[in-house]
């Protein structure tokens, strides 16, 4: 099993090189035979109207992924089958192809495709390293932390006891040994000197044909640290040379110059900061001033209307106290019907002949009489419905007016 990261630049063509979809394209493994290309096939899920690279970069962009160059968008789990494994060659695929689906989700599966058209059988299990953080509570994507040490170390003894009990039958997953077949604790030992070898001899002479015959053969671990190596001698080469040391020069001078640019901007800003922040000062005090000189305005003018309101209620008052209320306009009217009611007396009397002081005590009772009948109502009732019993009621003296026009009748005095 060998297992790499791909960053977004590096997956379209390792994605090529599994789905074999380019027939133009040159490929590293010149052992490809490709009259047996066709005999390849992809275990993983079908993308709807989607190549494998479009599916990878939706899958990536749907959790916000970086956008640097140096971010790991695919990682690629090579597995070849054991040289001395004797069943059935596509159960054990599509047994390793699960395995690896239940690990890193169906949903992150972007090709797992089977190469028969190679020296030895092994298929190329795709995905995107989707990992929980359990910090922040959500999915990302994130290669380093889903393909690390104790993943490496992990990964081969618990897939080998998968597909043993799965399989029925002995499988030897091993690093870089399989291709070709199960080998001796001392080969092993000889093997790894050898390639110690070539890899010191590597970072001493890092020429291509070196690099073609060891760095697809080592484990990632070693991968990381010959580049580690390689990288440290460079940085020495390079202290030594003095066009580089002139060049390194001119580009501190240029960022200082940038730096001081950038820091002069960096006070410009800092100043209209200060300025706007003392104008909000300003305009805060003003609005706080404004708003309570109109709260104070608002209270004297509602404190005005209430004695507006206050005044009107009085004046209200006061003139109704003034007005006479209905009792007193119907005793008015009473008062008036007896002044009447007295002169029309006297002046019949007058009339007759009477002498002044005989009109005056008749005058005297009729008041008396008027008075009493006024305020006794009931009594007033029954004297007139007995009158009525004698022949005299006020309807019958209305009729007899009608018709005489002229009041001929006479009271007995």
């Amino acid at each position: 099993m060998n297992c790499e990261k791909f960053t977004r630049n590096q997956s379209g063509n390792i994605l090529v090189h599994c789905d074999r979809s380019d027939p133009n394209r040159t490929y590293k493994n010149q052992e490809i035979d490709h009259s047996k290309t066709h005999l390849n096939y992809n275990l993983a899920p079908k993308h709807k109207d989607m190549t494998d690279y479009e599916f990878m970069k939706n899958r990536c962009e749907e959790y916000k992924i970086l956008k640097r160059k140096d971010v790991n968008w695919l990682v690629s789990w090579v597995i070849t089958i054991p040289s001395d494994y004797t069943g059935n060659q596509q159960l054990f695929f599509r047994e390793a192809y699960n395995f690896m689906e239940n690990r890193y989700g169906k949903e992150n599966v972007v090709s797992a495709y089977v190469h028969l058209d190679e020296t030895s059988p092994h298929i190329h299990f795709c995905f995107v390293p989707v990992i929980f953080d359990e910090k922040k509570q959500k999915y990302k994507v994130n290669a380093k932390k889903c393909i690390d040490k104790i993943e490496l170390k992990q990964i081969h003894p618990q897939m080998q006891e998968y597909l043993e009990k799965k399989l029925q039958t002995k499988v030897n997953i091993l690093n870089g040994a399989t291709a070709e077949g199960n080998k001796t604790i001392e080969q092993l030992k000889n093997e790894e000197k050898i390639k110690q070898t070539a890899i010191d001899e590597l970072i001493k002479n890092p020429n291509a044909e070196i690099r073609k015959a060891v760095i697809e053969q080592i484990p990632e671990e070693q991968k990381e640290k010959i580049i580690e190596q390689e990288i440290e001698i460079v940085k020495e080469d390079l202290k030594k040379d003095p066009q580089f040391l002139l060049l390194c020069k001119n580009k501190a001078m240029s960022e200082n110059k940038e730096l001081e640019e950038l820091e002069t901007k960096l006070k410009n800003l800092k100043g209209k900061k200060d300025y706007i922040e003392e104008s909000i000062s300003e305009l805060e005090i003003k609005y706080k001033k404004q708003r309570k000189e109109l709260a104070e305005e608002f209270e004297k003018e509602k404190q005005r209307n209430n004695a507006r309101i206050l005044e009107m209620q009085n004046t209200t008052i006061e003139q109704e106290k003034d007005k006479p209320s209905f009792w007193d306009k119907i005793s008015e009217r009473i008062m008036k019907f007896k002044l009447v009611a007295t002169i029309s007396f006297i002046s019949y009397q007058f009339r007759k002949g009477l002498e002044p002081h005989k009109i005056l005590k008749n005058v005297k009772q009729f008041r008396k009489e008027y008075d009493y009948y006024n305020k006794n109502q009931e009594q007033l009732l029954e004297d007139i419905k007995y009158f009525e019993k004698q022949g005299i009621s006020i309807q019958k003296i209305e009729r007899s007016e009608e018709k005489q026009k002229e009041n001929d009748y006479e009271p007995e005095m």
